[in-house]
């Protein structure tokens, strides 16, 4: 099934209806490339939600102590 409004890009779900992959025409790759990339943010954030979060504070003291910031 796909849920996708734009061109060139279809996204299939398991037969529970879970996103399970993306494919991507590479010809509408290189026209719409900035959108698809949104597209593939949102679908991660969906993914991701309610999943434990970090604030950016916390992460920048974890990174700063693990000598990488």
């Amino acid at each position: 099934m796909n849920h996708c409004t734009m061109k060139g890009v279809t996204i299939l779900e398991d037969r529970s209806n879970k996103k399970q992959y993306q494919q991507i025409d590479v010809s509408e790759l290189n026209k719409q490339r900035e959108k698809i990339e949104d597209m593939i943010d949102g679908l991660i954030a969906e993914q991701r939600a309610g999943q434990p979060t970090i604030s950016l504070d916390a992460l920048e003291n974890k990174l700063r102590k693990q000598g990488k910031l």
